[in-house]
């Protein structure tokens, strides 16, 4: 397997990890600009996971 591909494979795997957890601390939280926190950085891990159902690459901030 290319190192590459299982390194995105590895990315994704977290990145999903990371939605969840997102979700979780979300559902949990009842601090209004945490939830809202929260929410921005939830969202921008779903588009990335979105974007790569589609496009077959997740791209990773660094």
């Amino acid at each position: 397997m290319n190192i590459r591909l299982a390194n995105g494979i590895k990315a994704v795997k977290y990145a999903r990890l990371r939605v969840a957890g997102l979700e979780r601390a979300y559902d949990q939280e009842s601090n209004p600009t945490v939830k809202r926190a929260l929410l921005t950085c939830l969202r921008r891990e779903k588009d990335k996971l979105s974007d790569y159902e589609v496009t077959g690459f997740y791209e990773e901030d660094y």
